[in-house]
């Protein structure tokens, strides 16, 4: 079979990997002339994988730090069915991000060496978000030498590892998002990682698979919303509410002038239609806390610069639960100076 051409090279690849699916996007400059693949995240089927097995008495785990999620649920099931689990340091972390929670685990033992634990029939999981080999293999299939690529962005969410908070969400939405917001802002760059923070393993592991696909740079994000934003031509809008209705996580980005001037984040399950719009609303005006958010069972919500509902002048729904709120524009009617340079034109439904 001829490889798929396309006019022009990818000059950016984008990789969002998300619960339910792992969104690629080769980025040309022109995203009628993008290549794009949808395919289900490694978390996902990782875990029907460990749903299908027959109560195996040994399970090694190795590679890095990846979504948890499903899969977490899936392999803590099997333990507490009475499956002893061996892991490496690095791929236990998909279990929890703090050792000592680890440590306390039933049936789960760290090792250097889990294939030293197991037998040959013994089932094995190699964790790791996305495979930079099959990137790579994407590119070349889009006509693209890797090393050709200029950048190379990776965007997954990460709780981190939290001592000295509350819990995980307090400290991911006040490491990640409330102390770069103070006390006037930030910029979009801001949000994106040439170096992440040391205590978000997943977002170093993601980091280190990006290098490995061999582009000129690597960049990698908790947010998909500051890579789609970045890339935003010129626009008569000054002030822009940009959400992102995940599976996992609805975010939200207050946005003016290029600048990031507010963040809330919740969990999906959670929210209804009219209880996001209410939230929103308070959110914009800085009536809503990150302790309210937080008691709700989401992550927070941050304000440096109040305004009116009203003084809101582009409101973009994006993400694969956007039709289920309806709040916001329909993605068709997007205007086009919200098309991304970046290259992730489905994430605003372009």
């Amino acid at each position: 079979m001829e490889p798929v051409s396309f006019r022009d090279e990818v000059v950016t690849l984008v990789v969002d990997v998300g619960v339910g699916t792992t969104d690629i996007l080769g980025y040309t400059g022109d995203p009628d002339y993008s290549p794009r693949t949808v395919q289900p995240s490694r978390t996902s089927t990782l875990a029907q994988r460990v749903l299908e097995m027959n109560h195996p008495p040994r399970l090694a785990m190795i590679g890095l730090p990846m979504g948890g999620g499903p899969l977490t649920k899936a392999i803590k099931r099997l333990m507490k069915e009475g499956t002893r689990v061996y892991a490496e340091p690095e791929a236990a972390l998909t279990l929890h991000n703090d050792p000592d929670v680890l440590r306390d685990m039933d049936n789960l033992e760290i090792v250097e060496n889990p294939l030293n634990h197991v037998l040959p029939t013994d089932p094995v999981l190699h964790t790791y978000d996305f495979d930079p080999n099959h990137l790579r293999e994407n590119l070349e299939r889009w006509g693209t030498d890797p090393y050709e690529v200029e950048t190379v962005i990776a965007c997954v969410q990460d709780h981190g590892y939290s001592p000295g908070y509350e819990s995980a969400r307090k400290h991911r939405f006040e490491e990640l998002f409330a102390r770069a917001l103070r006390p006037a802002g930030a910029r979009l760059e801001d949000m994106l990682y040439r170096n992440p923070p040391e205590n978000f393993p997943r977002l170093n592991a993601a980091h280190t698979l990006a290098q490995a696909v061999g582009a000129r740079r690597t960049v990698t994000a908790d947010s998909k919303i500051p890579v789609a934003m970045l890339g935003r031509v010129d626009s008569n809008a000054d002030t822009l509410l940009v959400i992102d209705h995940g599976t996992g996580h609805t975010t939200a980005f207050l946005i003016e002038d290029d600048r990031i001037l507010g963040v809330y984040e919740h969990h999906t399950r959670l929210l209804d239609r009219d209880k996001l719009l209410d939230h929103l609303k308070r959110f914009v005006e800085g009536d809503l806390t990150t302790e309210e958010v937080y008691r709700d069972g989401g992550h927070g919500a941050i304000n440096v610069s109040p305004m009116d509902w009203d003084d809101v002048e582009d409101i973009v729904s994006t993400g694969p639960k956007r039709e289920e709120f309806e709040v916001g524009r329909k993605p068709e009617t997007v205007p086009d100076h919200m098309m991304p340079a970046y290259g992730p034109a489905m994430y605003l439904g372009v």
